[in-house]
């Protein structure tokens, strides 16, 4: 049975909460402290679900949905352990390749672009990009003109 809908979220702040390996920036609160974020993203393991992954496990388990994972960050051993065995694996992943310097809408569009593009997916009207950032959100759903969900977080930048 083919998809008939298409459900993309974001990892870190909608199904994943990594706050405790997160914080903004000393000289740019706009902005993620990366260089702390990249000192513990070995302990990525140990990041706790949200809500919205319950609601993410449902959407894997039926076959009416394809589902992706747009995220912003860069994946190790640890973030790939974490889905593998917490979160579930979704049919596509887009992440961040390491020196990859593209702002996240950007990035995430790049790679939406590819999937949403392959023939099964052309005539699917039924998208919707779940996201804690609401610039990228509306980036993307500009982009596609997809249905978006913000979803609330500490994360968000």
């Amino acid at each position: 049975m083919a998809a008939k809908k298409i459900a993309i979220f974001d990892m870190d702040g909608v199904l994943v909460d990594s706050s405790w390996r997160y914080r903004v920036s000393k000289e740019d609160a706009t902005k993620i402290d990366l260089a702390f974020w990249r000192e513990n993203e070995k302990g990525a393991y140990f990041d706790e679900l949200l809500p919205m992954a319950a609601e993410y496990q449902a959407m894997l388990a039926n076959p009416d949905y394809f589902v992706i994972i747009a995220t912003a960050r860069t994946m190790n051993t640890a973030s790939w352990a974490f889905i593998d065995n917490k979160l579930g694996k979704p049919n596509a992943i887009i992440y961040r390749k390491d020196n990859d310097n593209r702002g996240g809408a950007d990035m995430k569009i790049a790679g939406l672009k590819k999937i949403l593009s392959l023939k099964q997916f052309r005539n699917i009207k039924d998208i919707v990009m779940y996201e804690d950032n609401a610039k990228y959100l509306k980036s993307i759903c500009d982009f596609f003109k997809c249905k978006g969900v913000y979803i609330p977080s500490n994360q968000g930048h």
